[in-house]
């Protein structure tokens, strides 16, 4: 979905595009300027959880907890928590959190990472909602996701600020079944 909204397009005229950052061939989407301006964060806040809202409360379910992903969808998931007024939980790279963590390992292009969320964070059956920055392949959100349904979580959906079309990670989601939106989309 696209949105035609005077805050989307506000939005996305605040985030800055570096090519060939941080290696030649990488298009770098650059949100940090977003958080320079009070109307622009607003913005931001008031599109995600107006989303979240339509999308994946209006039958009356109600959240027990936002997901953050590390490092950016802790910004997002913050504001949007505080919205919500529920409790903020991130999801971190292996080694980050202290305390004992359900662990979800992951395969990259050239590798594989691990992601964390401390087993103490909530109780299972919880009513989860997952919030990240970018949708690029899929692959962070898609493990984010695994980790929380393994720790027994119940998803509602996820949400993004923005989606890199071109690399198809909204298939990947879909594939698992996940209701998730995006506010921006970048060809």
């Amino acid at each position: 979905m696209f949105f035609q909204d005077a805050r989307a397009d506000r939005v996305k005229k605040a985030i800055k595009s570096y090519p060939d950052f941080p290696k030649a061939g990488i298009n770098f989407l650059d949100i940090f300027p977003i958080f320079q301006d009070q109307g622009t964060i607003n913005d931001c806040v008031a599109l995600m959880t107006e989303e979240i809202q339509k999308r994946f409360l209006n039958g009356g379910e109600k959240i027990d907890a936002i997901i953050g992903l590390e490092s950016r969808g802790f910004i997002f998931g913050i504001l949007i928590s505080t919205h919500f007024k529920v409790p903020f939980i991130p999801i971190r790279k292996a080694g980050k959190l202290p305390g004992e963590c359900s662990k979800y390992s992951y395969d990259l292009e050239y590798g594989s990472a691990t992601l964390e969320l401390q087993k103490s964070a909530l109780k299972p059956g919880s009513k989860v909602v997952i919030i990240d920055d970018v949708l690029a392949i899929g692959g962070t959100m898609s493990a984010a996701a695994k980790l929380c349904q393994e720790a027994s979580m119940e998803i509602l959906g996820a949400g993004v600020l923005l989606q890199i079309v071109p690399c198809n990670g909204g298939r990947r989601l879909d594939e698992m079944n996940l209701k998730w939106f995006s506010i921006l989309h970048f060809d």
